[in-house]
């Protein structure tokens, strides 16, 4: 039993991340500028946008140009997109993880013991 919980909480810890999306908060209008001047995307950046449509996009950055953002299967005009989020660094969970991890590893390193001795 107490190993079936060490592999759940494993689990839980891989699957965790240490990024998380984050809103640009801005109106549409101050977004377009500075998704157009650079500011605000890279290539390789993770986002997900809402476009006039009511449509979400979630992909990966390949290309940001005057009038588009470029994904590996999709370009969404910049004219058209009414929310943008991006996937940033997430210290919190990056500690989180850290410590998660580092718990379930003594758990394991506990249970081992304890099923050595038993065996002795």
């Amino acid at each position: 039993m107490n190993m079936k919980l060490a592999s759940i909480l494993i689990a839980i810890l891989i699957v965790a991340s240490c990024t998380t999306l984050q809103p640009v908060e801005m109106s549409p209008e101050q977004l377009h500028a500075r998704i157009s001047a650079g500011d605000v995307l890279n290539e390789g950046d993770k986002v997900k946008i809402v476009t006039t449509d009511g449509k979400i996009h979630q992909f990966r950055v390949t290309d940001v140009n005057d009038t588009s953002i470029v994904g590996d299967d999709v370009e969404v005009p910049i004219v058209h997109i009414v929310a943008l989020e991006t996937r940033e660094f997430s210290g919190g969970k990056t500690a989180a993880l850290v410590g998660g991890s580092y718990v379930a590893l003594a758990m394991l390193v506990a249970l081992a013991v304890s099923g050595i001795a038993v065996g002795l």
